[in-house]
């Protein structure tokens, strides 16, 4: 994986908390996994405010546009 070098000012006791939770003293691997988390998170929040829009009784689809069948990989017999 490439790396880019960042410069970021932290709050101290977060970054000694952070390396006792993991047990690890690479700042690098401890902001890796922290924007990890941050992303896991937000895609998480971003799926469940999908689900929030639509609403989940009527999952079903009643008719089908028939221009969606013409795009599907239907084998022709």
């Amino acid at each position: 994986m490439r790396k880019v070098k960042v410069s970021a000012t932290v709050s101290p006791e977060r970054l000694e908390r952070a390396k006792q939770i993991t047990r690890c003293d690479s700042v690098s691997a401890i902001l890796d996994q922290g924007l990890e988390a941050l992303i896991a998170r937000e895609l998480e929040r971003i799926h469940g405010d999908g689900y929030a829009r639509v609403p989940q009784r009527e999952e079903t689809v009643d008719l089908v546009d028939p221009a969606v069948w013409s795009e599907l990989p239907w084998d022709e017999e």
